[in-house]
């Protein structure tokens, strides 16, 4: 009898593992109509256009597609579809106040606190349109890769991140006006601070080991910068796992060692000489202009309650429309980074979406500008081709905003109606 049974037990389980694969659920098929849809690969924005969805891929793109039976309609006729956006500079672990030290909110915060702010932060930035960040540090030791992992496992909501752990710098760090006693304590609970070559590498191999997308170095911090020794260990230890390297530069003349030594990417770029910006496009090295906006400095000055006028707030920008033209005009690939960390009593999805308004009210078309948030920034993140576009066999990343984008960009780009990634609808709005 116990053989028999046995048998039976055994026939069971080869029946079940010999299933035909058409007897399990049929993945979700969604047919998304398009009033306009901005193709980032050639810049432009094409109408009636549609999108066929499988799962988490995009199927088909074009007009009068053939769908299959059950497919759900999306039809957005009335509006804007773009690429899932994406912010390559972020830091969703830290809040620093309006009149605070960068220092306090990791002295007074612990771990945990930051990372469960965190999950309100990631998930402001799909409520936004963002379906990929990249988080550049300021996050603890790894809080950023358990953050991702969280997202990545479904234990939260959040856009796909790529993280680069703690940064990695000279002795002096980032952190200002710390007493003498804590200055070795606190810097070393945010950054990887070296001195040597050796230290360096051995940085690179611990970041790696931790699981990090990217590698991010000081090229200067407070006053020091790493030598151009260091910074080659470094590129050259991470460019062996196949790993990039952006640098963290907000002035010309501590730029040229960084471009020296191989790296990647550039961070911020505050008025960079026309020549280096040559340089770095003669290089292929990619630059993430973290600039200001109007609505942005308005919203600070509203959280300092301080009295201003906007004459006053546009003086203070001048520089932002000359500098944004040389980069244009200097061929570098631009790519769009908000660098949003300061607690600005808004969602920071919204905040973060400032700069992409900045940049097209400084005086760049719209088609540029979403390319810097789309293709561009996917080239940077190495997901060129899966993100930052919507074509055949790209994951299913797409935002969905109001109106007509040509005519009324700010105001489309702050009126989301959908927001679907990997092929799942994440936000949905009337």
């Amino acid at each position: 009898m116990i053989v028999c049974l046995r048998l039976l037990f055994i026939a069971c389980l080869a029946l079940i593992f010999t299933l035909p694969v058409h007897s399990q659920s049929p993945e979700k098929h969604y047919l998304l109509k398009a009033g306009l849809l901005y193709d980032s690969e050639k810049s432009v924005f094409l109408k009636d256009q549609q999108i066929l969805i499988k799962g988490n891929l995009i199927l088909k793109v074009g007009q009068k597609l053939e769908v299959p039976p059950n497919t759900e309609i999306l039809d957005y006729s009335s509006a804007t579809v773009t690429p899932g956006l994406v912010d390559a500079h972020t830091h969703i672990l830290t809040a620093q106040g309006a009149t605070e030290e960068l220092a306090v909110d990791a002295v007074m915060n612990s771990s945990e606190k930051r990372v469960l702010r965190a999950v309100g932060f990631a998930k402001s930035y799909l409520d936004a349109g963002f379906t990929t960040i990249r988080d550049l540090g300021n996050s603890g030791q790894y809080l950023d890769v358990e953050v991702r992992n969280a997202i990545e496992n479904g234990y939260i909501t959040g856009p796909r991140m790529l993280v680069s752990g703690p940064i990695i710098g000279s002795m002096d760090g980032q952190l200002s006006n710390l007493p003498v006693k804590d200055f070795d304590r606190v810097s070393r609970m945010e950054q990887s601070m070296v001195s040597g070559v050796e230290e360096a590498k051995k940085a690179v191999k611990e970041h790696i080991v931790q699981g990090v997308d990217v590698i991010k170095i000081l090229a200067i911090g407070g006053r020091l910068t790493l030598s151009l020794d260091e910074m080659k260990a470094i590129v050259q230890t991470a460019h062996e796992q196949r790993v990039k390297v952006t640098a963290h530069c907000d002035r010309d003349w501590a730029v040229h060692a960084a471009i020296e030594a191989g790296v990647d990417g550039v961070e911020h770029g505050y008025g960079f000489k026309d020549a280096t910006l040559e340089l770095m496009a003669k290089k292929g090295i990619y630059l993430v202009p973290t600039y200001s906006s109007l609505d942005y400095s308005m919203q600070f000055n509203k959280v300092l309650g301080g009295k201003y006028t906007v004459e006053e707030l546009k003086q203070g920008l001048t520089k932002m429309p000359v500098w944004l033209e040389q980069i244009r005009k200097s061929g570098v690939m631009m790519v769009a980074g908000s660098d949003a960390y300061y607690d600005m009593k808004e969602p920071r999805g919204r905040n973060a979406k400032h700069t992409i308004t900045g940049y097209y009210e400084f005086g760049l078309p719209a088609e540029f500008v979403l390319k810097t948030a789309t293709a561009n920034a996917a080239k940077a993140l190495q997901m060129e081709n899966q993100i930052g576009v919507i074509k055949e066999n790209a994951f299913a990343d797409i935002s969905v905003f109001g109106g007509d984008m040509t005519k009324e960009f700010k105001k489309s780009l702050h009126d989301v109606k959908l927001v679907m990634k990997n092929g799942k609808i994440e936000v949905i709005n009337k």
